[in-house]
């Protein structure tokens, strides 16, 4: 039962929407790297060939002030860090050859010819710009950044950028899980309200934190258990008088039944004794049947005998075998009602052997009752187990009489339900419920 109820538990809201905003939070978090990468892949793009264009300036200022810098060989006899990804060459415009150069500059010329603009050079990895110099226009000043370190610099953006933004949303993300929470909790506390509600006593109705969705729940709880008060008043009302009416003829059948075991031959007397007793018995089992159904009240649990319960059953000719291997603990006046109607139902199905089955199986009491009777096909079954395992009892379901009917809902009662396994003849019923009362009451 636990297995099963925890295969179908339904989605939690709380967990949709914790799962919602963690998506929501990740995906919001590399859009926006996505856009920043974009837009940082523009304005960075900007910014660096602005402050490549301002180096450019300061190299071509200090060179025209001290022109043996443009002298042929290096210039620089110092190796700077910056110089891995920032190099100047001072390039003869006619011949192309490099005249003077930074110590990590290249030793072919990076550009050819002077441009107005920042560009990159033929080979890609270098983004460069020219500067012509007026003293001596036959040269021109090219100061030009690696392609490695501009894209060091957009990377290190975009992944700063990614995780300030995954962080800020994982931080929401859980700010909302606490704050919805907190939010859920009136419903919980309504859930709990409802759990412990008895329509019969109003002051146990529940009430929940003012919350605008809630009241309409509240509201809709409060009228449908008015109206079960009601029905459950009328109902318990019609049980007393059921009970009396029945009540009075079952002890006519009685005193008629005491009357004819004195005048009967001694003979029968015995058969008389046996009906006088079922007679007792079945008032006991209406009057146990009309207070499970009308007032809802817990089957009253004990050790039960089968062979007593069955020899209390005066029941047709059918051949009767009991196998008790392990202790029974129900409500004794239910299971008779349960096992006689499931006899009934076999002796209708024309079958002459019945074999009840009583063992434990795991922490489950499993009761089976086994004919070899005619049965049913296995279309037929398959829609009477759906029927009693979605517990379609009314007109257009599988469920024909009251047997199978009233066998489910004492081992519902019971905490359990009714099952129809194969057989290799006949037809077999399963009656199954927790032998552990504290497991019992849990489901």
């Amino acid at each position: 039962m636990e297995l099963r109820r925890a295969a179908s538990q339904p989605p939690s809201i709380r967990g949709r929407l914790v799962k919602s905003l963690l998506w929501i939070s990740i995906t919001f978090g590399l859009l926006t790297s996505v856009v920043v990468w974009y837009v940082i892949a523009h304005e960075m793009g900007e910014l660096m060939d602005q402050e490549l264009r301002e180096a450019a300036e300061i190299f071509h200022s200090v060179m025209a002030v001290q022109p043996d810098l443009a002298t042929d060989g290096q210039s620089a006899t110092h190796h700077f860090g910056y110089e891995e990804h920032l190099v100047w060459q001072v390039v003869d415009a006619s011949s192309g050859r490099v005249r003077s150069r930074s110590h990590k500059a290249p030793e072919q010329a990076l550009q050819g010819a002077p441009t107005e603009a920042v560009a990159w050079t033929q080979d890609g990895q270098w983004r460069a710009f020219t500067s012509v110099f007026s003293q001596r226009p036959e040269q021109f000043l090219v100061v030009a950044q690696s392609r490695k370190e501009r894209d060091e610099v957009h990377g290190e953006v975009v992944w700063y950028t990614l995780v300030a933004a995954l962080s800020m949303g994982l931080l929401s993300a859980l700010l909302m899980n606490w704050r919805i929470r907190h939010e859920l909790r009136p419903l919980a506390a309504l859930g709990h309200g409802v759990q412990h509600y008895d329509p019969l006593r109003p002051d146990t109705a529940p009430t929940a934190t003012p919350r605008q969705e809630l009241l309409p729940i509240e509201h809709a709880i409060g009228d449908l258990g008015h109206r079960l008060a009601q029905r459950i008043i009328s109902e318990r009302a019609f049980t007393a008088h059921a009970a009396h009416a029945l009540r009075t003829p079952v002890a006519g059948i009685d005193v008629q039944l005491a009357l004819a075991v004195q005048e009967a031959p001694a003979s029968i007397r015995p058969r008389l004794v046996r009906a006088r007793d079922a007679a007792g018995r079945l008032g006991r089992v209406m009057q146990a049947l009309l207070v499970m159904f009308r007032s809802g009240l817990e089957p009253q649990r004990q050790a039960v005998d089968l062979r007593q319960i069955m020899d209390a059953l005066a029941f047709h000719d059918m051949a009767i075998s009991i196998r008790q291997t392990a202790p029974v603990t129900a409500d004794p006046d239910l299971l008779a009602a349960a096992l006689l109607n499931l006899l009934d139902n076999s002796h209708r199905f024309h079958a002459h052997q019945v074999t009840i089955t009583a063992l434990q199986e795991g922490k489950d009491t499993v009761l089976r009752v086994q004919d070899d009777g005619v049965g049913c096909s296995p279309q037929t079954k398959a829609r009477l187990q759906q029927s009693l395992q979605q517990q379609a009892y009314g007109e257009g379901s599988a469920m024909g009489g009251l047997g199978l009917v009233l066998a489910d809902l004492v081992a519902r009662a019971h905490g359990g339900h009714a099952a129809l396994p194969d057989s290799a003849m006949g037809f077999t019923v399963e009656l199954r419920w927790p032998a552990d009362l504290s497991a019992s009451a849990a489901s």
